[in-house]
C-alpha cells in the first residue's frame, strides 16, 4: 500500500524498530540477483495483495506506513480507482534473463557444430564494428581432446564485465542510501544526476583584446593561403576542379570550397573570397558565347551529334565542363547581386557617419559586389549572362552611393567604347529605359549622363535604310541552310566580321531608344534633375533625329524655355543650345525656321552669369560659349546689330568673371571682331563715330538695344587688370591683333585656370619685383652701424707690471755685461707676456 503510494523506499528514522528491520530485509535479499534488486527499487508497487504476482520483485513495505493507513482508512479510498497497467507499461519488467538464455543457447549450438558448417558459414568484413559479427568469423580453436570449438572468449571478456559493473554499482548505491539514511530512490537519483549533467559549463575565461586582434590575424593569414592555394590549383587545370574532389568531406570541388568562403563571419575573407573568384572567372572564362545542347534530347541520343554520329569522348567531357562552368558562374552572380540588394537596402548615403559596424560591413561587402559585376560586365560582355549582368547594374547607376555608382556608371561606359557590334550596348539602353519608365523619370543625372558616350554615327533614315538590308540578308542566310548550302554560311559565321548592315540597324534602334528617354523626361518631368543632362544628350544626337521628331523636338524645347527664370542655368543653356544644333543639323536647314527666339533666350541669360549664378556649376561657362559659336561663328548672321549687342553685353560679364574665363570671353571677341568687320566701330572713340540714339543695356532684345551708340570701354579697364595675361590681351584686341591657333577660347579657359590640377597657383606665376635702388644704401649703412658697436664693445688691452722692476732693470742694465744683460731682457719679456691680461681681468685678480 504504501510502496503504491511514494512510488519508492520509505526509510525509517536512525534507531527505530522499523528501520532496523528494513535494514535487516536488504540484508537479507543481497543474496539474490541484481536484476531483482533493481526492479524492486525502481517498480511502484500495488498493493500488497500483488506481492505473490510478482515473484521476480522484492517489495519492502514499512511497519509505520502499514499500522498509519490500518488507523486512517479514509485515505485508502484511491487505491481502489488505481491503474496497475500504465504503472506496469511505465515501469516494464527486465527481459534481460531471456534475453541471456538465448544467447546461451545460441552458444552452445554453435560450440556444437561441426568443423564442416563453421567453415561453410559466410564470414563478415574484418571493419565491421558489431562485436558479435566479429566473434563469428574468428577462428575455431582446438582443444585438448580434439574438439574444434569457437573462440569465444572475446564473448566472456566483454559481457562480464557489463554485468559486474552494473551489479557493483547497484549494491553501492544501495549502500550508501542506507548509510545516509536518504529518503531519495534511484529513480529520483538518476533524474538528479541527469540535471547535474545537463547544467552548463563553466565559461571560459574572456580573452584580451590584444589576444582576440592575434587571434583574427592568424586565423586571417591562414584563410588567405587557403584561398591562394585554391585559386592556383583552380587556373592550373579548370576542367578538374569543377569536378566533386573526393577527398574533401562533402565531397566539394574546388570552385565550391572557394564559394562557400564567401559565408565565411569574418567580412574580409568574404570580400577576399570575391575578388578571388573574380579573378579566376576572369581568367578561365572565354571570350565566346557557349551554347548548351538542348535539355529535351532523349537519353539515347546523348553522347550523339551530327546526324546520330557518336560524339568523342573529350567532346563530352568539354561539354560537361562548360555545363559545369555555367552552372557555377551562373551561382557567383546571384551570390553578387543579392549582397548588393541585401546590403544597401534601407540605407542611405547620408546616414553613412551614424552607421553601425554591421552597416558599414554590409555596405563595403555591396561596394565589393559591384565591383565584381562591373569588371565582368566590362571585360566578359559578350559571354553568357551578360544580360542578368545588365539586369543587376542598371539599378545600381543609379545609387545614392557615390562609389557604387561610379563603378556601374563606368562599366557601362566601357561598354559602348569598346562593343563593336552594339549589340549588348542595346541591351543596357533597353533596360536603362524601363528603368527611367519605372522610376517614373526620377533618376538622377549620372545614369543618363553615360549615354553620352555612346558613338552613334548612324541617322535615323540610313537606320531604315539598314533595317531592310539586314532583313534582306537574314531571308538569304535561312533561304542557303534550307537549300543545303551550309559552306556559304559556316564561311560567313567564319569570317568573325561584324556585319555592318546589322551594325546600323542596332545603333539606329539604340537612337530610338535614347531619343524616347529623353523625350519622356522632357515632356513628363520638366524640373527633373536628370534635364541638364537629358537636354546635352539631345543637343548631342540631334543631328541624327529625322524631320517628324525635330518639330516635336521645338516644341518641346520652347515650352520648357518659357519658364527661363525658374530652371536652372545649367538646364536653360542646354535647351538653348539644343535647339541652336538641332536648327543647323539636316531635318532644321529644311524646316527654315528662324533661330530669333533661341537667341533673344541666350541674350537674357548672359545676365545670370555676371549675377554669379554660375559659379557653383563649372559646366554652364563651356556651355555658354558653344552657344556663342553655334550663333556666330558657324554661321554668318545678317543682322550685325545683334552681333554687337552680345559683343557689349560679353565685355560686361567678363568683368565679374575669374581670369581665366575672361581670356576666353576675349578670344571670342576677337574672332567676333575678324568675321564681322562692322564691329571695328565700337573700337573708335566717340569723337570719331557718328551714331544716334543712347545704348540700352537694360532691354532683353538684342535687335533694340542700339549698341553702336557706345564705344567697348570695358576693353579700357580689362588693360589694367591684375592678370598680366589678361591685361595684354585686352590691349592686342582693342588693337585688332590676329589671334593665334593655340589661343582660341577652351585653350586660353585651360591653360590659365589656377583650379586645374589641384594647384591653387596663379598662372602664370606672378613675378619678384626688382629691387629698390634705396635699399643698398640701407644695407650699408646698418653695416657701418653694426662696426662701429663692436667697437664699442671690445674690451681694452693694458700692461701690468710691477714697481720695482724699473729700478732693477736699470741697475742691471748699469752693472750686467751684454750677455747678461740680453738674458735678462729675455726673461723679461717672457714674464710681461704671462701679465697681459684685460682690464676685467686685472680687476678681478686684485
Amino acid at each position: 500500500m504504501a510502496a503504491a503510494f511514494k512510488g519508492k523506499k520509505r526509510k525509517a528514522a536512525p534507531g527505530s524498530a522499523s528501520g532496523n528491520k528494513s535494514k535487516q530485509s536488504k540484508t537479507q535479499s543481497k543474496g539474490r540477483g541484481s536484476s531483482n534488486k533493481k526492479n524492486g527499487a525502481k517498480k511502484p508497487q500495488q498493493s500488497t495483495r500483488h506481492a505473490d504476482a510478482n515473484d521476480d520483485e522484492d517489495v519492502e513495505i514499512d511497519e509505520d506506513d502499514v499500522a498509519f493507513y490500518e488507523d486512517n482508512t479514509e485515505f485508502t479510498s484511491f487505491l481502489a480507482n488505481m491503474d496497475t497497467k500504465g504503472f506496469n507499461k511505465l515501469y516494464p519488467k527486465s527481459d534481460k534473463k531471456a534475453a541471456l538464455k538465448s544467447v546461451k543457447k545460441q552458444k552452445d549450438e554453435k560450440d556444437e557444430m561441426p568443423l564442416e558448417k563453421l567453415e561453410a558459414r559466410p564470414r563478415k568484413a574484418a571493419w565491421s564494428t558489431d562485436t558479435e559479427e566479429v566473434l563469428k568469423d574468428k577462428l575455431p580453436v582446438k582443444f585438448m581432446d580434439g574438439s574444434v570449438r569457437t573462440n569465444k572468449l572475446l564473448a566472456e571478456k566483454e559481457e562480464k564485465p557489463k554485468v559486474e559493473e552494473k551489479e557493483e554499482d547497484e549494491e553501492e548505491q544501495e549502500e550508501n542510501d542506507e548509510e545516509l539514511d536518504s529518503d531519495v530512490s534511484d529513480l529520483e537519483f538518476e533524474a538528479i544526476t541527469d540535471a547535474d549533467a545537463s547544467a552548463p559549463a563553466e565559461p571560459t575565461p574572456a580573452l584580451s583584446p590584444v589576444d582576440l586582434k592575434r587571434q583574427r590575424e592568424l586565423r586571417l593569414i591562414t584563410k588567405k593561403v587557403e584561398i591562394a592555394q585554391l585559386c592556383e590549383s583552380i587556373l592550373e587545370n579548370p576542367e578538374e576542379s569543377f569536378k566533386k574532389n573526393k577527398e574533401h568531406p562533402q565531397q566539394l570541388s574546388k570552385i565550391q570550397q572557394l564559394q562557400s568562403l564567401c559565408r565565411d563571419p569574418d567580412a574580409t575573407v568574404q570580400r577576399l573570397s570575391l575578388m578571388s573568384q573574380l579573378s579566376v572567372y576572369l581568367d578561365i572564362l572565354p571570350d565566346y558565347r557557349i551554347r548548351l545542347q538542348n535539355n529535351d534530347t532523349n537519353t539515347e541520343d546523348k553522347g550523339k551529334q551530327n546526324h546520330g554520329r557518336p560524339m568523342k569522348k573529350k567532346v563530352q567531357q568539354m561539354q560537361d565542363y562548360e555545363a559545369t562552368l555555367l552552372n557555377n558562374y551562373q551561382k557567383f552572380l546571384k551570390y553578387c547581386a543579392e549582397l548588393v540588394t541585401t546590403g544597401l537596402k534601407g540605407k542611405r548615403y547620408e546616414q553613412l557617419a551614424t552607421m553601425t559596424a554591421r552597416e558599414r560591413r554590409d555596405v563595403l561587402l555591396a561596394e565589393t559586389g559591384v565591383r565584381c559585376l562591373a569588371q565582368l560586365l566590362e571585360k566578359k560582355y559578350a559571354f553568357n549572362f551578360h544580360l542578368n549582368l545588365v539586369i543587376a547594374l542598371v539599378p545600381m547607376a543609379d545609387s545614392q552611393f557615390p562609389s557604387i555608382r561610379e563603378q556601374a556608371c563606368a562599366s557601362f561606359e566601357s561598354v559602348f567604347k569598346s562593343d563593336k557590334s552594339c549589340a549588348c550596348s542595346y541591351e543596357i539602353v533597353q533596360q536603362i529605359s524601363s528603368y527611367v519608365k519605372q522610376k517614373q523619370h526620377r533618376v538622377q543625372p549620372f545614369i543618363i549622363r553615360t549615354l553620352l558616350v555612346m558613338p552613334l554615327e548612324v541617322t535615323m533614315e540610313q537606320g531604315e535604310a539598314a533595317r531592310k538590308k539586314a532583313k534582306s540578308d537574314r531571308k538569304k542566310r535561312r533561304r542557303q541552310q534550307a537549300d543545303g548550302d551550309s559552306i556559304a554560311a559556316g564561311l560567313k559565321e567564319a569570317e568573325a566580321v561584324v556585319d555592318r548592315a546589322e551594325r546600323e540597324k542596332t545603333q539606329a534602334d539604340i537612337l530610338h531608344e535614347l531619343v524616347l528617354i529623353y523625350f519622356r523626361i522632357l515632356k513628363q518631368a520638366t524640373y527633373s534633375q536628370a534635364l541638364p543632362a537629358v537636354l546635352e544628350g539631345l543637343a548631342k544626337y540631334s543631328f541624327l533625329i529625322n524631320l517628324d521628331i525635330m518639330i516635336d523636338l521645338l516644341k518641346v524645347l520652347k515650352v520648357v524655355l518659357r519658364e527661363e527664370d525658374v530652371l536652372p542655368l545649367p538646364a536653360a543653356l542646354q535647351a538653348v543650345l539644343t535647339g541652336l544644333r538641332a536648327l543647323q543639323g539636316p531635318g532644321g536647314q529644311e524646316l527654315m525656321i528662324d533661330d530669333k527666339e533661341f537667341v533673344d533666350i541666350l541674350y537674357r541669360l548672359l545676365h545670370r552669369f555676371a549675377e554669379g549664378e554660375a559659379a557653383a556649376d563649372l559646366t554652364c561657362f563651356p556651355t555658354l560659349l558653344q552657344c556663342v559659336e553655334a550663333v556666330f561663328l558657324r554661321r554668318k548672321e545678317i543682322v550685325v546689330e545683334r552681333v554687337a549687342s552680345f559683343v557689349k553685353r560679353l565685355l560686361l560679364v567678363a568683368q565679374h568673371l575669374p581670369p581665366h574665363q575672361a581670356l576666353a570671353i576675349l578670344s571670342l571677341l576677337r574672332a567676333l571682331f575678324h568675321r564681322y568687320s562692322k564691329l571695328q566701330q565700337l573700337l573708335e572713340s566717340d569723337v570719331d563715330r557718328v551714331a544716334s540714339g543712347e545704348y540700352r543695356a537694360d532691354i532683353d532684345d538684342p535687335d533694340f538695344a542700339n549698341p553702336f551708340s557706345s564705344a567697348c570701354w570695358e576693353l579700357a579697364l580689362l588693360t589694367h587688370h591684375v592678370h598680366p595675361k589678361l591685361a595684354s590681351y585686352a590691349l592686342g584686341t582693342a588693337q585688332m591683333a590676329p589671334t593665334l591657333p593655340n589661343e582660341h577660347a577652351r585653350a586660353l579657359m585651360d591653360a590659365f585656370d589656377p583650379y586645374a590640377g589641384a594647384t591653387f597657383a596663379l598662372k602664370p606665376k606672378v613675378p619678384v619685383p626688382p629691387s629698390n635702388p634705396l635699399h643698398k644704401k640701407i644695407a650699408s649703412e646698418n653695416n657701418k652701424n653694426d662696426r662701429k658697436k663692436s667697437r664699442q664693445r671690445r674690451a681694452r688691452q693694458f700692461f701690468v707690471r710691477d714697481p720695482l722692476a724699473n729700478l732693477d732693470e736699470q741697475y742691471r742694465k748699469q752693472n750686467a755685461s751684454s750677455f747678461s744683460r740680453n738674458v735678462w731682457n729675455w726673461m723679461n719679456s717672457k714674464q710681461m707676456t704671462s701679465c697681459w691680461c684685460s682690464k676685467s681681468n686685472w680687476t678681478k685678480t686684485r
